[in-house]
């Protein structure tokens, strides 16, 4: 999963100076800025889960190492769902990269009326709106995912450690384990969403 991970910011880092399309300033969206963005989230989310069952293993005996694991993986995913929040700078620039692309669309749909040149960059102009239309769909299901999950732990915290006090190890071990799984589920719909973002960029413009 790590070498997809660089691979996937490997090929973002390459494109940044060679997508096609309009010069962009320093005020206007931009999606190599956007996949960045999306790149770091899944990234800190992945190394978070590195050596998450040893940790878990390791807290077998421990009441304050349980909960030391819950409050980390809570922490993980209410990261996970802040940087995907409404007002949050991934969303906002995705919103406005979306308004910008749909600007260029109508434009040059306008100009292949006289030049039907102009049809094929319209119909690429297309192709990265609906790429850009399923990244913030995948978003918008991820966020909801996270704050389903951010709950969850929050709602059984008391519960896991309850089993430590009653001795009852296995039981929440069991208990971390099921929200290890859900943070491996979490991490790889994370790496979806940055392999969609990396598409997005990657669509030409000109024909």
């Amino acid at each position: 999963m790590m070498k997809k991970t660089s691979a996937l910011l490997l090929a973002g880092l390459l494109t940044l100076g060679s997508t096609a399309g309009l010069a962009q300033t320093a005020d206007q969206p931009d999606m190599g800025r956007l996949f960045n963005k999306v790149n770091a989230v899944a990234a800190q989310l992945q190394e978070n889960l590195s050596g998450l069952e040893a940790d878990i293993q390791a807290s077998r005996d421990s009441i304050e190492k349980g909960g030391e694991v819950l409050d980390a993986m809570l922490e993980s995913v209410k990261r996970v769902n802040a940087s995907m929040d409404e007002n949050s700078e991934i969303w906002t620039e995705l919103d406005a990269l979306l308004e910008l692309w749909e600007q260029r669309r109508q434009e040059t749909l306008t100009k292949s009326e006289s030049n039907p040149a102009f049809l094929p960059i319209a119909q690429a102009w297309q192709s990265r709106l609906d790429k850009g239309r399923e990244l913030r769909n995948q978003i918008s299901t991820e966020r909801a995912n996270s704050l389903a999950l951010m709950r969850a732990i929050e709602s059984d915290r008391d519960i896991v450690l309850a089993y430590y006090e009653l001795g009852q190890a296995d039981k929440a071990i069991e208990s971390l384990q099921k929200v290890g799984a859900n943070l491996t589920s979490l991490n790889e719909n994370m790496q979806a969403i940055v392999k969609t973002a990396n598409d997005a960029q990657q669509v030409p413009i000109a024909p």
